[in-house]
Order: structure tokens, then sequence, then C-alpha cells
């Protein structure tokens, strides 16, 4: 699958909602409609903070600018079609930073899907901002298969245990999917830094797994520690020379 890294971060970058509140920022909602449809791909393993999905996205209100592709009406899963006689777009992510939202769009509009992304605004006095990912329906099944099958390969050749020479394109591949699994989880996931460890905070289990080994592939070290409703992801020590070192400096270079 020769698109196989980028279909892997937008999986990534799904993976890792479902934790990591800013300040000011509401609930992370992943992926709605993935579960009991069939495929493996989908929510996160732990509790998200704040209402679950579909309490808060009812109480959104339309935010002073739309940063998409063209939508000019906020898209809800549970929505009824516009006047125009239009389908709802399905709403794959919900990120509470605008990079995320972003990227994802990018990642999916160069493997030809229409994803356009929209700022939300909820809360009421206490507002908080969603960046909203949302779909054509018509892309909807295909796009789901897409990444379940980018996921499972993409993890898959992380996580093998068979060695490969420093030349091998073998390896190099392995190292780009590391930059890429990395680079989601600084872009959608809680993202720390205390003193000179660099670490990240999400709900999914796999996701986690795939970022140490990821590390160590990348010249570093990283461990998990669970947290309430969330696992913590931290480089514990990385070589001056490791690749990571410049995921885990701002500003972030993202892959393009």
């Amino acid at each position: 699958m020769r698109s196989l890294p980028a279909i892997f971060e937008a999986a990534c970058l799904i993976r890792c909602t479902g934790v990591g509140r800013s300040a000011g920022t509401g609930p992370q909602r992943p992926l709605a409609g993935f579960a009991g449809a069939g495929h493996e791909f989908g929510f996160g393993s732990g509790p998200a903070p704040g209402p679950g999905f579909g309490g808060a996205i009812g109480t959104l209100a339309r935010g002073a600018s739309f940063l998409s592709g063209g939508d000019t009406t906020p898209p809800s899963p549970g929505a009824a079609p516009a006047s125009t006689g239009a389908a709802p777009r399905p709403v794959l992510a919900e990120f509470n930073q605008p990079e995320a939202a972003e990227r994802l769009s990018k990642l999916l509009a160069d493997l030809g899907v229409a994803a356009t992304w929209a700022t939300l605004v909820g809360g009421g006095r206490r507002q908080y901002f969603v960046h909203q990912v949302t779909t054509p329906p018509v892309a909807w099944t295909l796009l789901v298969q897409q990444l379940t099958l980018g996921w499972r390969q993409g993890r898959h050749f992380l996580l093998r245990t068979d060695p490969v020479g420093a030349s091998s394109p073998h390896n190099a591949r392995r190292e780009a999917l590391a930059r890429r699994a990395w680079q989601a989880a600084s872009l959608a996931a809680g993202r720390q830094r205390r003193g000179g460890v660099f670490g990240v905070r999400l709900a999914d289990q796999e996701m986690a797994a795939v970022l140490v080994r990821s590390a160590r592939l990348l010249g570093a070290t990283a461990s998990i520690r669970t947290r309430p409703g969330c696992l913590q992801v931290s480089v514990t020590s990385m070589t001056t020379d490791a690749p990571l070192l410049e995921i885990a400096t701002p500003p972030l270079r993202v892959a393009s």
C-alpha cells in the first residue's frame, strides 16, 4: 500500500482523541459511527473526560468562522438534512486542537477524500471550542475500511520483531511510520512537558504500545503509566541525534 504512511497517520490522529483537554476546551471525541459497524478500528479503550459523545454536540453553536473547505452549517451525526436536500456529513473526529483537524483533513484530501473541518463553540459562559472533521456520506464506508486496514498494517509493521538492516527499505519504512505515529500524537493527544520529559495522554492502549515501540525506533525510550481516565506515554530518554527530538521540540514539524 503506497499510501500506507498517510492512512496510518490519519488513523493515529483519530485514535489519539478521547482525552487531552486544553485550557478553555471541551471534551474530545473520536470517530462517531465506528462503534458497532463491524470494524476493529475505533474508540479508545479508556474513558474520556466530560460528556459522552452526543451529549455536548447538540449544544454546540456555529462559531464566528468556519475553517473548512466550504461547509456553512455545523455538521452533526443526528442532524436533519439541510433545506437544500443535502445529506448530513458524518463526523469522523473532533479535536481540541485546530492543527489536528487541519492535518487530518489534509491527509484525507491527499487520499482523495473531500474532508472538511470546522470550528464549533459551545459551553455557554465557559466556552470551549471543538474542531470537527466531516466527510461526504458516500465516502464513509470505503474510508472506514481504508483506515481499518491502514491501522492494522502500520501497527503490524511497527511491532514486528524480525531484525532488519540499517540500510533496509523495511527499516526506513518503520522509521517513517514511527515518525507519523508520534507526529499524530503530538497534535491530537494531550501533550505534556515537565522539565526535560516530553509525553502525551491518550485513552487507547494499542496506540500507547505503538508509541513506545516507535520511540525506540526513533532513538529514544518511552514508558506507559496509568493515570485517572487515561494512559500517559512519556519519553524517558533520547540521544541528541534521535529523530524523535525534532518532533518533541516545538514548533512541531509535520511531514508532508
